[in-house]
Parts: C-alpha cells; sequence; structure tokens
C-alpha cells in the first residue's frame, strides 16, 4: 500500500520526503504546486511520513475522507502531468474538443487578465535522494605509520651523531677507541631500530596477503570446477534468506524499531555510499525505523566471489561509519577472504557458513 501526498504539501514543496526516499520515487516540476509520489515505486517504508514538516503523507488506508482524491492525483501526474495540475490548481486543464467555438473569443479577451494575476511560483530543482543520509566512510589507503618515521629518524641520527661526533675515547678495543657518545647512542641506535622492526610487521603483512597462502599448494593439481550461475545464485539466495532468519530477525522483542529488508531475489532496500545518488543493494541490510538509517549491512558470498576484486569494488564500498558491515563466507575461505579484506582495507567482521544435514550452521568469529 503506497504513500500518498495531500493537500498540506501545495504550495510549500518541502523536500525533506526527497531525501531520505531509498528508492527516489518523490518527484516534482518547477510548474508543480505540490511533490507527487509514484505508486508503482513506493516500497511502503514509511521514511517519508515522518520527514514531511506540514504532515501531510498518509498511508493510502489512512487518508482523511476528503483527501483521499489525492490518490488519484499522484498517480495521474506520471501519466497526464497537465491534468494532475489542474486538479491541484494553478494548471490550464486541457480543452474539450467539442467546446463550442463562440467561447473562444470570450476566453481569449479574459487571457491577458488571467496571466497578469497568475503567481509565477520560484524555480525549484529536483533534489537527489541523498541530502540527510550517511556517507559510507572507506579505508582505501594505506598510509605509513607516523610511528615508523620517528623510530627510523631518531636511528639514521643516532648513527650520523655516532660518526660524526663520536667523542671523547672512553674505551678502547683491541687499539680501536670508543668515544663517548657512541656508547650513550649504540643503545639508543638498538631500541630504535627494534621498534622499526616491529611497527613495520603489519605494513609488512599487507605483502604477504597479496599473496596466495601456501596451504593452497596441495591442491594445485586438481582441475577447477565451477557451478553454473543459475545453480550458483539458487543457492545463495537459499543461504542469504537463511541467515536473515536466523541472525537479522528484526522488528523482535529487543529490537522493535529495526527493520530487516533482503536484496535477493528482489532487491527491496538500497544504500548509497559516498551520498553519489548510485544505488548499492547489500545482500542483507538491517535499518532503524523510521528514518531507514543503515544498521547493520550483511553481504553473504559463494565460494565463487571471494576474490579481490570482490573486496575492492563490492566490500569497500559497503563500508559505513554508523552500521556494522558483515561479511559471511563459506566455511574454509575465511583465511583467503581475511588476506583480501586486509589488502583493500576494509574493516568487517567476519562469519563463516556451511550447509549440512540439520540445516545450516553459522560461527562468529
Amino acid at each position: 500500500m503506497p504513500f500518498v501526498i495531500t493537500d498540506p504539501c501545495i504550495d510549500t514543496r518541502d523536500q525533506a520526503c526527497v531525501s531520505v526516499c531509498p528508492v527516489d520515487c518523490i518527484h516534482f516540476e518547477d510548474a508543480d504546486r505540490m511533490l507527487y509520489i509514484n505508486p508503482a515505486e513506493c516500497i511502503d517504508c514509511g521514511a517519508c511520513q515522518p520527514a514531511c514538516p506540514v504532515s501531510a503523507i498518509f498511508p493510502e488506508g489512512d487518508l482523511p475522507e476528503a483527501a483521499k482524491k489525492f490518490v488519484q492525483i499522484n498517480e495521474l501526474w506520471y501519466t497526464d502531468k497537465a491534468a494532475a495540475r489542474a486538479q491541484v490548481g494553478g494548471g490550464a486543464a486541457p480543452a474539450a474538443a467539442s467546446a463550442p467555438a463562440a467561447a473562444a473569443a470570450p476566453a481569449a479577451a479574459a487571457a491577458p487578465v488571467a496571466e497578469k494575476a497568475a503567481v509565477v511560483p520560484p524555480p525549484i530543482t529536483q533534489v537527489r535522494a541523498t541530502e540527510g543520509v550517511h556517507e559510507v566512510q572507506i579505508s582505501a589507503y594505506h598510509l605509513p605509520s607516523a610511528f615508523g618515521f620517528i623510530t627510523l629518524a631518531i636511528l639514521c641520527f643516532s648513527f650520523a651523531m655516532m660518526f660524526v661526533v663520536p667523542g671523547p675515547a672512553v674505551l678502547n678495543i683491541s687499539g680501536l677507541p670508543i668515544g663517548a657518545s657512541v656508547i650513550l647512542l649504540a643503545p639508543v641506535a638498538l631500541i630504535a631500530l627494534l621498534l622499526f622492526l616491529v611497527s613495520q610487521i603489519h605494513v609488512l603483512s599487507f605483502f604477504a596477503a597479496r599473496q596466495a597462502r601456501a596451504t593452497d599448494l596441495w591442491r594445485g593439481d586438481r582441475p577447477e570446477w565451477r557451478r553454473n550461475e543459475e545453480s550458483r545464485r539458487y543457492n545463495l539466495v537459499q543461504t542469504v534468506e537463511a541467515i536473515a532468519r536466523e541472525r537479522f530477525a528484526f522488528p523482535n522483542d529487543e529490537n522493535p524499531d529495526m527493520r530487516t529488508y533482503v536484496n535477493l531475489p528482489e532487491p527491496t532496500m538500497a544504500i548509497e555510499p559516498r551520498g553519489t545518488g548510485e544505488k548499492i543493494f547489500p545482500d542483507i541490510v538491517a535499518v532503524g525505523y523510521p528514518g531507514n538509517y543503515p544498521v547493520a549491512i550483511a553481504q553473504v558470498e559463494s565460494r565463487e566471489t571471494v576474490t579481490l576484486e570482490q573486496a575492492r569494488y563490492v566490500w569497500t564500498r559497503l563500508q559505513n561509519r554508523d552500521a556494522e558491515l558483515y561479511l559471511y563466507v563459506p566455511a574454509g575461505c575465511l583465511a583467503q577472504a581475511k588476506d583480501y579484506a586486509k589488502v583493500a582495507g576494509v574493516h568487517a567482521k567476519f562469519r563463516t557458513w556451511r550447509w549440512g544435514p540439520n540445516g545450516m550452521t553459522v560461527r562468529g568469529l
């Protein structure tokens, strides 16, 4: 049952509802006095109703008796804009073909007066449904650690001072004088070297993650087998629906203000990365209601889709500063998935899934 915009919107045209609509189904043009909801695209999420400052939006079943005509007006605008504007007021209705010719002269005489009296509404441009949404925060770059630079600078400075200003000789080992500066700075240089190496272990792990794991070598002589796409997608839909029932069963008693949307086999709820207007449909989206702000995002992968390309071009775009990202991978693919996430700069909570004789088993890590 779609939502309907009614008469309080006339000459108001506040666009708060447009900015929160997840499917961008609210439109208008400069010549319009109000906004219109496309009933064929509305998904009945209810995000627009609390956003309207003049309380002009109602579910179709809750419309007041006097406002029920706006059901037809909203729908009519998407097929005949002039007729919809004429019913709202301020637009010209189509002239009847059977009108008497004698009426043409009075209408023409009155036209200048009507033209002077008409008030042209200020131009308003369509707002993309991205304002007010939470922008995605993506860690796409692995910048060097400042701690590593500092320890390296201390190490270089210590060695330079030991060679340039060795200081007065304090020890003599096999005829080689050891200066005071060398004795003081040698421990500092050693500590700086150890700290530098420790700081680079995390960076070096990125190089290791780019390579195939040694545990995969024993499978190298096995022929590669891949399911056809129809079989893979069918099994993926079953897996996504099972995970949604088991882990994201919202609303429930503990979280009555949350809703879960599953985007397989058909898309129902989108997110917009970085406010670009491009809609992305994760497998599972849990949102806070009303407002439909993402609270948790889940992506379910099959064995064929646990790849570095998937991490770089899909997982990175699903990250959101206000919504936890969960990645569900098949049992046996966790280590490789974590490597790919590390290389792509993805911060997520990993879960593994497997089908067994007693149904699906999901393991949190």
